[in-house]
């Protein structure tokens, strides 16, 4: 199992090794493991509009992600689903936080002010720190932004409920 970590640093834990800033290969092969674990299934022409580079790039730098995250592995059998080119993670080996996060939120909407603030607890501790917090790409702060604003449109009904 690998658990990504988007609040705070980029981060990935899997079989007792933890993954961190340059542990991925470099800057945009941490930016795509990013991209991935937020967005889901992408393109791979979106993944380099989005890193500014070229398709090539991104194969290449997909290539070195691989090889980091697991070392001697196919890339038949890698984490990293690749399908009529468009790339996504595997959802069987992967946990990631920023989903983890989404669902709390989810399940928190379709409850009563008193019974939503337990799941909307859970969702500000795992958003403790910042989404993607060294990150100073543009698509990096517009994630920000909008991690930031779901949780603030998502507590009102817990204060509600704290101030009675």
């Amino acid at each position: 199992m690998f658990d990504i970590q988007l609040f705070g640093r980029v981060e990935v834990r899997t079989r007792g090794v933890r993954l961190s800033g340059a542990d991925f290969g470099g800057d945009r092969p941490r930016h795509l493991l990013a991209l991935l674990a937020l967005r889901g299934e992408v393109s791979i022409s979106e993944l380099a509009e989005l890193l500014g580079t070229g398709k090539k790039s991104v194969e290449a730098d997909l290539s070195v992600l691989r090889a980091h995250l697991e070392p001697g592995v196919n890339p038949r059998e890698s984490v990293i689903l690749a399908h009529r080119g468009r790339l996504r993670l595997d959802p069987e080996r992967v946990r990631i936080d920023v989903a983890r996060f989404d669902e709390l939120i989810a399940a928190a909407a379709n409850r009563p002010a008193d019974r939503a603030v337990k799941p909307l607890t859970a969702a500000a501790f795992l958003a403790t720190h910042p989404l993607l917090a060294d990150e100073d790409e543009p698509w990096a702060a517009e994630s920000r932004s909008e991690y930031r604003a779901k949780l603030l449109m998502a507590w009102p009904p817990a204060a509600e409920v704290a101030a009675n």
